[in-house]
């Protein structure tokens, strides 16, 4: 009766290539040898390396500006960043004092012919290498600093960096930077691209000061 029960199954396993097992109570269990071996292969061979995924891009943060790594800082509104910013315009301030001192001299001794004689003036010096070259300083100094109130490279207070000095070079200009407490190269050298972009630089090269870590210069080499 068993095995008429058990000669369908039996005879389809025995057709697969299956092995049959007998169990003492009548029943059966049928199981492929090709399981097993397979099991074998995966356990004795070497495991395989699973593939890294690579992580997303980065994305820009909206905002004011792009921050790399830095949260976005809320700009200084005191007395201390008024004065900043006078100190940042001193040579507009100065020129804007002492052309009334020289015109108007000029208008009373001249007349009319002093309007002339200053707008020459300005010509002539548009064509010294000596002035243009202080206010192509100019420009990439208020450049770099507007760079630094439209992005986080700021102190946490707010506080911009101090430009100590601006130089000429023979392929571009250096700003010799002062980094206020709670700045640092690193700071800077996240924004390499926007400084690129707003000092009209093909280059940027950051120079640390080989004794005084506070002091950082910002070679911009153009194209």
């Amino acid at each position: 009766m068993n095995r008429w029960f058990w000669s369908g199954s039996n005879e389809f396993a025995r057709q697969q290539g299956w092995e049959i097992d007998r169990s003492a109570r009548g029943g059966r269990r049928y199981r492929d040898p090709r399981f097993e071996s397979r099991k074998k292969e995966i356990l004795e061979g070497t495991p395989q390396e699973e593939p890294v995924s690579e992580p997303p891009p980065r994305k820009f943060s909206p905002g004011d500006g792009f921050p790399r790594k830095h949260p976005k800082v809320a700009r200084a509104h005191d007395l201390i960043a008024t004065t900043g910013l006078v100190w940042r315009w001193r040579a507009e301030i100065a020129l804007a004092c002492a052309v009334p001192m020289v015109a108007v001299p000029l208008l009373r001794w001249l007349g009319p012919a002093a309007a002339l004689l200053l707008a020459g003036a300005v010509l002539a010096g548009g064509v010294i290498p000596g002035v243009r070259r202080a206010a192509g300083r100019l420009i990439v100094r208020h450049r770099f600093q507007g760079l630094c109130l439209r992005t986080s490279t700021r102190t946490p207070e707010g506080r911009l960096p101090l430009v100590v000095h601006t130089r000429s070079t023979p392929d571009g200009a250096a700003l010799l930077i002062w980094c206020r407490s709670g700045m640092s190269p690193e700071l800077f050298e996240d924004y390499i691209p926007e400084i690129k972009v707003a000092c009209f630089a093909r280059e940027v090269i950051l120079h640390r000061h080989h004794r005084h870590a506070h002091l950082l210069t910002i070679e911009l080499r153009r194209a």
